[in-house]
């Protein structure tokens, strides 16, 4: 046993406790709320086998709070272990491990997949004193399009956004959940606003599933004038071509937005290249951009849809990927604008760490798949800075994103 203040200068060499907890998906910090303890205390039970003095039977309880746990016993079982085994070391390789994509502890039918294993968490107010933040540097963090961090890739969206907007293009967007979709829209939708020349048509409608030619025909009609849409789907359609033409004949451009994309239906988005091809002339007169996630990208594969080649074959697709390689970057444009210096908060080699906790392999056991996208690292770094605070460090380092 060691007290608190010599487990940190403990030897990194983590227990089966860490494969275990890998595996499974145990949260460090609900098991910590159990025993008592703080969540660094765990941390620290894990990659160097530290049990604090002053609590009480702290191996039994772990032990039995985990045999509590869903598929605990039947992985311990799996690979001929004992509860009393968790404790046994395992090496320092584990220590740099990542969870499983799909963990032999899930229940049967769950097909979930974890990429990037990490909790949505807020700053602690700790944190914030400890590091003199004054303000949340990922709470309404945008106000301005100075707030927003373009990447070369960021900056190459938006201007394809902006020439399909202006000039009747057929664009896909996509990204995954958190990756700066919508912050991209917003950024693109107030440019075209100053621009003052291009009228953007944006459905309202939640339930994009729900979204048809005569809903499309609704949005573009109460976007670009004052009329309201005929009843008649025929009569909808005329009154639709005649005021995008009556439009373009006046110097104006129409663009039509639709988020959530990936839920329109094969049918809706046939439907969208007949949109498409509304022309004045050679002049398109309706440009189309779709925004959605990575299933909307499956929807454009020709060898699975072949139904959809039609579609497929017009539409652009540009996809949004992680911030690996612009990590200190984005940080350092977050923390400005709270009046904060990243090189004050984060040590040098804590972004090549942070960056390779955010990548994991593909399926072909070779290529890197970045998730580094801005939702996952605002959290993976509000979760670092907590954990930096309370085992009392000054800076996050290389060794505090290593523990989270």
């Amino acid at each position: 046993m060691a007290n608190t203040a010599t487990a940190y200068r403990m030897e990194v060499q983590p227990i089966l406790l860490k494969e275990l907890s890998l595996h499974c998906f145990i949260n460090q910090g609900e098991l910590a709320a159990h025993l008592g303890v703080s969540r660094p205390t765990v941390n620290l039970t894990i990659n160097r086998g530290y049990v604090p003095i002053k609590v009480a039977q702290y191996r039994e309880k772990t032990e039995a709070y985990l045999q509590n746990l869903p598929g605990v016993n039947e992985w311990l079982m799996r690979g001929g272990f004992r509860i009393s085994d968790i404790w046994n070391p395992l090496g320092k390789l584990l220590h740099r491990a990542h969870p499983k994509k799909r963990p032999p502890c899930k229940k049967s039918g769950d097909q979930s997949e974890n990429k990037t294993s990490v909790e949505v968490e807020m700053i602690s107010q700790e944190a914030m004193k400890h590091f003199k933040l004054f303000r949340n540097p990922f709470i309404d963090d945008i106000q301005k399009d100075a707030d927003i961090y373009m990447s070369d890739e960021h900056r190459y969206i938006e201007a394809a956004m902006l020439d399909a907007a202006r000039h009747g293009g057929f664009l896909a967007i996509i990204g995954e959940v958190g990756s700066g979709k919508s912050v991209m829209r917003r950024k693109v939708i107030e440019q075209l606003k100053r621009d003052g020349d291009t009228l953007v048509i944006y459905p309202q409608m939640i339930d994009k599933s729900r979204v048809n030619a005569s809903s499309i025909c609704d949005a573009i009609v109460m976007d670009i004038s004052s009329e309201r849409p005929r009843v008649k789907l025929e009569d909808k359609t005329r009154q639709v071509q005649r005021l995008l033409l009556d439009r373009a004949k006046s110097g104006y451009r129409a663009c039509l937005v639709i988020e959530e994309a990936h839920d329109l239906s094969v049918q809706t988005l046939k439907y969208l290249k007949r949109f498409y091809e509304l022309e004045d002339g050679y002049r398109k007169l309706l440009g189309i951009v779709l925004i959605g996630q990575t299933e909307l990208k499956e929807m454009f594969n020709e060898a699975q849809h072949v139904d959809m080649r039609e579609v497929i074959r017009r539409v652009q697709v540009a996809e949004i990927r992680g911030l690996n390689g612009n990590l200190r970057d984005y940080l350092t444009v977050k923390f400005k604008r709270i009046g904060a210096k990243a090189e004050d908060i984060f040590s040098d080699d804590a972004f090549e760490v942070l960056s390779r906790r955010l990548t994991s392999t593909g399926r072909d056991g070779k290529s890197k798949i970045s998730h580094a996208y801005p939702l996952h690292v605002n959290n993976y770094t509000a979760r670092a800075l907590n954990l930096a605070q309370e085992m009392g460090e000054e800076r996050v380092t290389a060794e505090v994103i290593e523990a989270i």
